[in-house]
């Protein structure tokens, strides 16, 4: 079997996340898009969809050097029928159930994706659910639109992609220097809620959505003040957290993506291609504003000198071994792969659009995942239940909404059940 290339050092950990932690780290994209839609249409287009992406046609082989130590390499592996599956709904489809449902199920074994679809009247539901080894916030960008434009207009706009390369011993944009070492335990450290096994975990989430004209005071609020969306959730959620845990520092995670170190087909091609970077975040009477600059400088700070880890697959997958049964948190995530306001013609169809990813291994307490769509901003919290509790999360979610100053005119997001 001929091996593509090696995983790099951040796929090998998401692949090993995945393998050792109940499908912790899959992701999952759904979308509800309106229109009359035929079966046997929709399977002629999906394979058209499939054939035009390299990272759709790869999975992930496991070998040994002469001395016995594992790698962990990509094969070509055509998509196999059985990874896409339609079923229809006479009457309405409850879109949190079967959201729940996708992210805590893991992928087949082999299986780097799965695409289910649920037609129902006048609409169709997708819930599109893939390894993080060959996903990132770029790649789910151009896949989903692609997705999109093929289903509903039978049409693609975008150039058939290619897999990413492997990022490992690539020259990188900025200069070396020695990087800020992530903590493997910070002061603190919060420790699990109810002491689980992974599978004995479920991965919860807890929405918050926003209107527009409230959305719209945010998005005017951050560009008077200079400062990005992300930047303030972040400062929001760190603060929040802080007060939550009556404590005066927290250590926040950013997942940000490593692409705009690279040049070429690592800025461009599709799969993987992000890391995480720690800022300790002190609680202040500083105004949030404020504290979103101190975020900016601790990010830039931490940025410097950052380059792939060389690790090996072996020790990769001992350290994702501990995180699997450590029983403390490192910290909240938020992730700040930018905040898009999707304003392509096809999203005219779509009705909604939310990510997610499975937090079964608990090394993040809680991960906010922020979005816009139609001009609406809305929070995913993502957490693993029952090692972070129900409780904590909300009240974590409404702290940091009184911090913004927006709890009593925002609201929880509704269930999605839309009838036909």
């Amino acid at each position: 079997m001929k091996i593509l290339r090696p995983l790099s050092d951040v796929e090998a950990a998401f692949h090993y996340l995945h393998e050792l932690g109940n499908g912790s780290t899959q992701v999952v994209t759904a979308a509800r898009v309106n229109g009359d839609f035929n079966s046997t249409t929709l399977s002629t287009r999906l394979s058209t969809w499939v054939a035009r992406h390299e990272v759709l046609n790869v999975a992930v082989h496991r070998s040994c050097t002469g001395n016995g130590q594992e790698i962990l390499g990509f094969v070509h592996k055509p998509c196999k029928p059985e990874q896409m599956t339609l079923h229809h709904e006479p009457q309405w489809v409850d879109h949190l159930q079967v959201f729940d449902q996708q992210i805590n199920t893991p992928l087949q074994d082999g299986w780097p994706w799965r695409l289910s679809l649920i037609l129902a009247p006048g609409a169709l539901y997708l819930y599109f659910t893939r390894s993080h080894v060959i996903s990132d916030a770029y790649s789910t960008h151009l896949l989903l639109q692609s997705l999109l434009e093929i289903l509903v207009w039978n049409v693609c706009t975008g150039q058939p992609s290619t897999l990413l390369p492997s990022r490992c011993e690539q020259p990188l944009k900025s200069t070396s220097t020695p990087a800020r070492a992530v903590p493997e335990k910070v002061a603190t450290a919060l420790r699990h809620h109810t002491m689980s096994r992974i599978d004995q975990r479920r991965t919860r989430i807890h929405r918050r959505s926003l209107d527009r004209t409230l959305s719209a005071s945010i998005i005017t609020a951050c560009k008077m003040r200079s400062i990005t969306l992300n930047e303030c959730f972040a400062a929001a959620l760190a603060e929040a957290y802080a007060s939550c845990l009556g404590t005066q520092q927290v250590e926040l995670y950013t997942a940000i993506s490593s692409r705009r170190y690279f040049d070429s087909a690592l800025a461009s091609s599709l799969g993987c291609n992000i890391h995480v970077l720690s800022c300790p975040m002190l609680a202040t009477p500083l105004p949030l504003e404020a504290q979103a600059l101190r975020y900016r400088s601790a990010l830039s700070k931490a940025s410097v000198g950052w380059t792939p880890s060389q690790l090996s697959h072996a020790a990769i997958r001992s350290k994702v071994s501990a995180q699997c049964t450590a029983e403390t948190f490192i910290g909240p995530c938020i992730t700040n792969s930018g905040v898009n306001d999707f304003t392509s013609a096809i999203y005219q169809w779509v009705e909604f659009v939310e990510t997610a990813v499975n937090r079964n291994v608990a090394n993040y307490s809680v991960v906010l995942h922020l979005s816009c769509f139609r001009g609406r901003l809305q929070m995913l919290y993502c957490y693993a239940n029952p090692a972070m509790s129900d409780s904590l999360v909300k009240e974590i979610d409404y702290t940091l909404m009184t911090k913004l100053g927006l709890l009593e005119t925002s609201r929880p997001a509704p269930p999605m059940r839309v009838a036909q």
